[in-house]
Formats: structure tokens, sequence, C-alpha cells
């Protein structure tokens, strides 16, 4: 998900060559070893700081390189045993051989180090990072399925970069609710021709009653629907079935699933409505996000990316008018109606292409006050730049990605915009992925620049 440098267009692949002894000296942001003492400089998958290893260069460019562990001759104080059976065919997980707290650490200063190169800036205000629970932390899942064996279906996650299916037994980072399922629908599945006809399983874990959605390519046999609904019955959770046209259709309804924001706040998404899949860090950096933004009843304040309103309904719960600006209309429609029924009708929300400079500046020709970014990893681009030409007072920036984060950062540095506070969440233990959230305050001098 994160890229960590940018490689060049035409890479060269080379899957043969063995380097032997090579000495790692620092972890990158992504979490992957970094030889800089060899040309070009070597990243290598698999590797720690201080460790000697044996590399499979895997591609090639002008100033850097890729390769894969094949040995680890001396290892480090930090290297862990994984603790998921299949770690190494799966995938999905790429850091479970590190100790999680000193990956956090290595990784923070991988960043350090990069904004320094990039955007000439150091001695950030690094806050202490936001973690949670590991491993059980994951409450959504989307398990692949194979059937086109009878009786001997695959059940599981793709390979990472194949579309081979991984069978898992289980899945250690999913909350204890979701693996308990796994198991259980394995063996319904196994009973059922109709299996074949399955392209996918999504799991959602909510605060109340777990949530099943099966996509189908096919109408199914009404015994196997029966089976399905009482599986759900069973196992108390909601049942439904996503047609080949994405239409959901419900074979057992348990309850009502709801997402808690806050004590008092919840989201109620469905199987395609996004939400973050750690609970406990999405608490925590909604707390930190209040926190460091301060909202006031006399302010406004954008939420632009808005969601469901995973921010917006706690900015308006501490009184300020909220302007929620988000691009799928289906969310806009009921984040609306989540919100008006938890009594809250100050937030205004809107259906805008982030993406679109005209919609952006639009949106930004209201009294803003302060604004949330929290952009999928392509970045908020339009957004920034526009914000570089009509300031606001304070911009929260929440990032998946630091390659899009630092060219959005460059905008408002030079619009006089300076980081107060800055801190990574852990969102994804144990992955590539990691978070950044990053409060910047217009310098008074910048004022000026506003249009």
């Amino acid at each position: 998900m994160v890229s960590f440098y940018k490689p060049e267009k035409k890479a060269s692949r080379n899957t043969s060559k063995v380097l032997k002894d090579v000495v790692i000296d620092s972890l990158d942001m992504q979490g992957n070893g970094v030889c800089s003492t060899r040309q070009p400089v070597l990243f290598v998958e698999g590797a720690l700081a201080g460790e000697t290893v044996n590399a499979r260069i895997i591609s090639t460019q002008k100033q850097s390189a890729k390769a894969v562990t094949t040995k680890v001759v001396s290892a480090s104080s930090e290297r862990q045993q994984p603790f998921c059976k299949v770690y190494q065919q799966c995938g999905g997980c790429q850091l479970q051989h590190i100790d999680a707290d000193s990956a956090l650490t290595q990784r923070q200063q991988a960043m350090s180090e990069y904004w320094t190169r990039q955007l000439k800036i150091d001695n950030l205000p690094w806050q202490p990072a936001v973690t949670g629970p590991r491993p059980e932390y994951r409450r959504k899942a989307r398990l692949a399925i194979d059937g086109r064996t009878p009786g001997s279906v695959k059940l599981g996650y793709r390979q990472q970069g194949s579309n081979a299916i991984v069978d898992i037994p289980g899945c250690p980072i999913l909350v204890p609710s979701l693996q308990a399922l796994i198991s259980p629908l394995k063996n319904l599945l196994n009973q059922h021709a109709n299996s074949r006809h399955l392209g996918h399983i999504q799991l959602l874990a909510g605060d109340n009653v777990v949530q099943v959605s099966v996509k189908t390519s096919r109408d199914l046999s009404e015994p196997m629907k029966k089976e399905l609904a009482a599986f759900g019955q069973q196992y108390q959770c909601n049942l439904l079935l996503e047609d080949q046209q994405g239409l959901q259709h419900t074979l057992h309804h348990q309850d009502n699933l709801v997402c808690h924001t806050e004590d008092n706040l919840t989201l109620s998404p469905g199987p395609a409505d996004f939400v973050q899949v750690n609970r406990e860090v999405n608490q925590r950096m909604i707390q930190q996000a209040m926190d460091w933004l301060n909202p006031q009843p006399s302010e406004v304040i954008a939420d632009w990316f808005a969601g469901l309103g995973n921010f917006s309904l706690s900015l308006a719960r501490r009184g300020a008018t909220v302007q929620a600006v988000e691009g799928v209309m289906a969310m806009v429609e009921k984040g609306h109606r989540n919100a008006l029924g938890q009594g809250i009708n100050t937030i205004n929300w809107q259906h805008q292409d982030l993406s679109d400079s005209t919609a952006v500046t639009a949106a930004l020709s209201q009294n803003i006050d302060k604004l949330v970014l929290d952009p999928s990893r392509e970045g908020a681009q339009a957004a920034c730049i526009a914000l570089s030409r009509k300031p606001v007072k304070q911009v929260l920036y929440v990032s998946c990605n630091p390659n899009s984060f630092t060219r959005d950062l460059r905008y408002l540095l030079e619009a006089g915009y300076q980081v107060e506070k800055i801190g990574l969440i852990e969102m994804f233990p144990y992955t590539r992925h990691l978070e950044v959230m990053a409060l910047l305050s217009l310098c008074g001098s910048s004022t000026a620049k506003a249009s």
C-alpha cells in the first residue's frame, strides 16, 4: 500500500542473482532492510537492521534495487518467530519477523530522514504513536474462495502478487468473533457444489453483531440458501447474499450492525462501505484528532473525504458546525441519515469530487476555520493546492501514503503552514501499511496570501 521510494519507470528484472553477506544498516519506512553501502542502494524484504543476509535480486533501477532475503547469516536481537502458520505463503502481514514497537521506532526515523531530504525540514515535533491491540485487531476481512473442487474448497487470502488462494485454517490478526467463523464457513461450503459460484466472503465485526456477506456469480440452490440462513441463526450473525448486480439480499438478520467511534457515537456500515478495520486504533485516532484540533462551538470545520462521518460526528458533538464532503453519494446519504438519527443536525453533508479543482474551490469558498483531510492513498493534491491559495487556520491531515503526503505537504509548507504536531498511527500492525497524522497551523505572516 505504502510506497517509500519511487522506482524508475523502466526496471530490469533478475530473479537468479544472489548476493552473499549483505550488511543491513537500517530499515526504510516500509520495513525493508536497507544496505546503503552498495550501489545502487539495496532494499531487502525480510531483513532487519544490523543483520547480515544473503539476498536474491528481484528488480533493479538506476539508483536502487529490490531483493528478498534467502538466508539470515547473522540475526538481529529484534528478530522474532512469526506467529502465523502461513506467514510465508500469505503475504498479508509482511513484518511479523520484527518486534512491533521496534519497527515503529525505526520506521519513524526513516520517515524523518525522508522528509528532511525531500522537504528540508527536521526536528519534527513527533508525538507518541497511536497503537492498539496486537495481534487480534482486524474487524473486517475479505476471504477469497476457490470452490472448483467439490469437497475441497479453498477459503483464505490471495497470495501477494498472485491470484493463487492461500487456504487458511484461521487468521490470528482477526478479532476472535471473526476467527470463530472461518472453520464452520469452510465446512458449509464443502457440502455444496454451488460453492463454485461464490466469489468472496466479506466479514465485518460490529460492536454488537457480526455481518457475513457472500458474493455470488450465479443464483444459489435453495438448499444452500437455507443452510446459509441457518448458519446465520446458529452463529447469531447477519447473513447477506450479494448478487451479480451488487444487490444485497438478507438471509438472516440478527441485529442492526453498529460501530462506535466514541462512547456515544456510532456508524452503521454496510458490506461495501468503508470503515477503519482497527476499532481501538480508530477510536484513539479520533480522540487524538479532537485533542489536537480542539474544535470550538463558534467554529466551522470542514471534514473532507468524510466517508460515513468518522470525524464529522465527533466534531459536531463538540459544538462545531461541520462541512462534510464525500465523493460517494451513497455514503453521503447514509452519513446524513445516521447523524440525524443520533440527534446531530449541524453537519452540512455535500457530495463533491475532491480531486476536481472547481469543486474544491467551491467547497472552500465557504467560511471555514479548520479543515480535516483523510484521503485515500492518492492523497489530496487539489485540496492542498487550493489551501495554499486560500488558507485556513489549521489543517489536520491523516495520510496512508508518505509519497502523496510529501507532495501535498510541500504545497502547505510553501504557503506558510508549519507542522505543529505529527505522529504515526498503527492501524495495521505487522504490515507495511503505516499512517501518519499531522497538525499544520498557518503562520501569521502567510495570512496575506488568502484570496
